[in-house]
């Protein structure tokens, strides 16, 4: 099983995300994002998932939200878990860094 998946404009992870993984991530990560014909849009992280996550995989979210960005769209959060948020709070990074989706 992947520890992330791309369909519908979201990116979905599961499992234990740590430094070690990061590469993998990332690989699949741009794979989906540059597969995309309009980067103009909204793009989401479903993090439901997610049993563990670290400092390296929260910078590798932060680069993916920037590259949307970047390609003037948006990166939203779908769903999350207490783990994600408690990180989020560990570095005193507010609850919206990354924006809830409608």
């Amino acid at each position: 099983m992947s520890i992330v998946t791309y369909e519908n404009k979201t990116f979905k992870f599961t499992g234990k995300l740590n430094i070690y993984k990061v590469s993998e991530l990332k690989n699949k990560i741009l794979e989906g994002y540059n597969a995309e014909a309009a980067k103009e849009s909204d793009f989401f992280l479903d993090l439901s998932g997610v049993e563990a996550i670290d400092a390296a995989v929260l910078q590798l979210l932060l680069a993916l939200k920037q590259l949307v960005k970047n390609g003037k769209g948006n990166l939203k959060l779908k769903a999350s878990t207490q783990t994600f948020d408690s990180l989020l709070d560990l570095f005193g990074m507010p609850a919206d860094t990354f924006p809830k989706a409608a």
